[in-house]
């Protein structure tokens, strides 16, 4: 029995330290050894805001790599919350 907990208790920290913690949360990246070169395609993707991702599309086993700019994830924002408001608000007509 001690060795089923014991077991049990070895998989989740395994899985706790693997996944993130909300689906789309991306784990914090390690900090690079040196920093990209001014002229460089990394400085220039840095400077746009752009990061990149692997996200598992619904459907499939394999992830695939998503790069969004910080433009880009603020107007997906802004779209989940207007989706979400309006699924709130209620039916705009009223039955009857």
């Amino acid at each position: 029995m001690r060795r089923l907990v014991s077991a049990a208790v070895l998989f989740l920290s395994a899985v706790a330290l693997a996944a993130p913690a909300f689906a789309g949360e991306t784990p914090d990246p390690a900090p690079a050894p040196d920093a990209p070169k001014a002229g460089s395609k990394d400085a220039k993707a840095k400077a746009d805001g752009v990061v990149c991702t692997r996200e598992t599309p619904t459907g499939s086993l394999f992830p695939v790599k998503v790069c969004t700019t910080a433009a880009q994830r603020q107007q997906q924002n802004a779209n989940s919350r207007r989706a979400q408001e309006q699924l709130q608000s209620g039916p705009d007509v009223i039955p009857h």
